[in-house]
């Protein structure tokens, strides 16, 4: 026992001894550090992995990376990525932070290179065009001539289907609509590993038959679904590369019957013409020019003669606009009473909506009957139709097919915004009177009757059914929220964060945001835009679905530069000469002219420079006086803001 701890008391000064840098037995300095490569070239989006080794090596000693310039590249445990083309250096610091070595990396712009379909003869496929059950082999080829992995896809799967070797087989779609045609288009897509590829129509539709318009129909099966219309006429048969017509001049049409159908050729090209009688048909044969023989391609048949016409007018992200002609005068159209109805399909089985206007109605003021559906889903698919319904046989239109705008909202972020990002985005027409942050922001409840409208509205807005709708040929469906109105601030109350100008009163419309009426010149006023990066002057692109009540009626975009504003909800009256922060329609605006007609909604596109963070714009009439009328009243529905420059 003596012995051991004896051996044990000698051997400390020695441990302590070899703990001491400073002694040349001490621990060995990092002399330096050797990276495998001293240079790489790269691409923006390629990565290479660089090793380093602390010298001496008997250390096992790691390595800290960094970048001499960010913009150009980053690092992660050696592994070196390109962000933009130019050079810039890599470093290894060795732990203790002794030593360092450098690796100059030089990024270039990424290798473009260009996709193309081809059949199995190798012809360049740019559109697949036939029948329902045809089938396509295509392969790929991608420029650069390397090996790729492709994925691909089908837009719209009524048009058919794409295996993952490439094989496109055209599908149908069934309906019980009598007067449906199978006819669909979609777009083809392949996409390689790192997102090159291309992009092809597709259509299916039928072999032969007559085209009506633009829609191809079967042999046999034409229905003809228009009173007094003019229709295009095709005779259509399989080519090589599909579906093809027959050039008018290279063959003649005849129909068996002319009592109510007429055929005309007119510039090269046949049109149909049809009378108003129901249920009458004809038979529809074509003769090879030159020859005697006939062949019968079609029977067509008038279905059904409908009493109304009826037009898509206009769309925005929420709101779908129609309007209809029933006599040969508006005061005709007008002197009697609709039903109009808003479907979710095209079999007219799942109602979104209805709405009954009396004969005689006095909204629509003389003029053609128009009608707004608001508060809409954005990106949807609907169909209208109008019953007129003071007979014992009820007189409608034919299902007029519209779809929403897609959108997406986007609140203003304190995190700084790149190039191409929407920093903004609005969709009033979400915020029709049924939706609840409109009332609560208000103060109000508008499906109780007791509450006390405008005058001019109290009658319109009894129940939240009512109030998704508004017939503004005449009438203007809204209600005021001024800054004096004490607002309820709810969690998620987007429009609070915008902010009112000049005499700080909006109208609340179903689905709209009304400015500038009799007596207000009021402009909106984005929130701040606090997503532009400091330091930096933005260029932004500003796109509105908007209209106004009179023809060439002028609005204009304006930044609001350094200037505070309180917001809708504040409470406060904004813009008053007495609390000094006048809006600014000089300096930095952008004008746009109305087509006229309040539900003539219309999309505009802006670009404004010398935008920076914090800054508002203003969206409103020309000038800051009212008129003595409503000239100047306009409609927003929606708004985007998008960065297209940073300098």
């Amino acid at each position: 026992m003596k012995r051991i701890i004896t051996i044990a008391i000698l051997l400390l000064p020695a441990l302590f001894v070899s703990c001491d840098p400073n002694s040349e037995n001490g621990l060995r300095e990092v002399t330096g550090v050797v990276l495998n490569t001293d240079k790489v070239d790269i691409q923006v989006g390629e990565s290479v992995t660089l090793t380093a080794t602390v010298m001496p090596e008997s250390l096992k000693m790691g390595v800290v990376w960094s970048v001499l310039d960010e913009e150009y590249a980053s690092v992660s445990g050696g592994t070196v990525t390109g962000k933009a083309q130019g050079v810039t250096y890599v470093i290894a610091t060795s732990a203790d932070g002794s030593q360092k070595a450098a690796c100059m990396v030089s990024v270039n712009p990424s290798i473009s290179y260009s996709v193309s379909l081809k059949d199995e003869m190798g012809q360049l496929v740019t559109g697949i065009y036939g029948y329902p059950g045809m089938s396509t082999k295509l392969r790929v080829e991608a420029s650069d001539e390397k090996a790729h992995t492709y994925t691909w896809s089908l837009e719209d799967s009524a048009a058919g289907s794409v295996s993952s070797d490439g094989i496109v087989t055209l599908g149908a779609s069934a309906s019980t609509n009598p007067a449906y045609v199978y006819d669909v288009q979609s777009y083809l897509k392949v996409v390689t590993e790192d997102g090159q590829g291309c992009k092809i129509p597709v259509r299916s539709s039928m072999l032969k038959g007559i085209s009506v318009g633009t829609t191809y129909n079967p042999a046999g099966t034409p229905v003809i679904v228009q009173k007094d219309g003019n229709y295009d006429l095709a005779v259509m048969y399989e080519g090589l590369m599909g579906q093809e017509a027959i050039p008018a001049d290279d063959c003649t049409l005849e129909l068996s019957s002319t009592t109510y159908f007429s055929i005309q050729k007119v510039s090269g090209s046949y049109s149909l013409a049809t009378g108003s009688s129901t249920g009458v048909s004809t038979k529809l044969s074509v003769s090879p020019k030159g020859s005697s023989q006939k062949t019968e391609i079609a029977v067509l048949k008038i279905d059904k003669v409908y009493g109304i016409t009826a037009q898509f007018a206009g769309s925005s992200s929420s709101t779908l606009s129609f309007t209809w002609t029933k006599g040969v005068s508006e005061n005709d159209d007008i002197a009697n009473p609709y039903t109009l109805y808003l479907y979710k399909d095209e079999d007219a089985t799942s109602l979104e909506a209805s709405f009954s206007i009396p004969a005689g109605d006095g909204c629509w003021k003389g003029r053609q009957p128009k009608f707004v559906f608001s508060g809409l889903t954005p990106g949807t698919d609907y169909w209208f139709k109008v019953v007129q319904t003071d007979s014992p046989a009820d007189v409608d239109s034919p299902l007029i097919p519209a779809s929403t705008d897609p959108f997406n909202i986007v609140m203003v972020s304190s995190d700084d915004a790149s190039v191409g990002d929407i920093i903004l985005a609005e969709d009033f027409g979400q915020m029709c009177w049924g939706a609840d942050e409109i009332t609560r922001a208000a103060g109000y409840d508008v499906a109780l009757s007791s509450v006390a409208y405008n005058t001019d509205t109290q009658k319109s807005f009894t129940s939240r059914d009512a109030a998704v709708f508004v017939g503004t040929t005449g009438q203007y469906a809204q209600r005021s929220i001024t800054a004096q109105t004490v607002a309820k601030k709810e969690e998620g109350f987007r429009l609070a964060k915008w902010a009112q100008g000049q005499y700080a009163r909006i109208y609340i419309g179903p689905g709209y945001l009304f400015l500038s009426t009799k007596g207000y010149g009021t402009h909106l006023m984005t929130p701040e835009l606090n997503s532009i990066p400091e330091g930096v002057t933005a260029k932004l692109k500003v796109t509105v679905h908007a209209a106004g009540v009179q023809e060439n009626g002028e609005a204009v975009f304006a930044v609001q530069h350094g200037t505070s504003f309180y917001e809708i909800s504040s409470g406060k009256q904004t813009n008053k000469a007495s609390e000094g922060h006048p809006v600014d329609l000089n300096t930095n605006v952008k004008k746009i002219a109305f087509s006229g007609g309040i539900t003539n909604l219309q999309e505009f596109e802006v670009e404004i420079d010398g935008v920076v963070s914090g800054d508002r714009i203003a969206f409103g009439p020309i000038s800051e006086k009212a008129p003595s009328d409503n000239s100047n009243m306009m409609l927003l529905s929606d708004m985007t803001i998008q960065i297209i420059d940073l300098e």
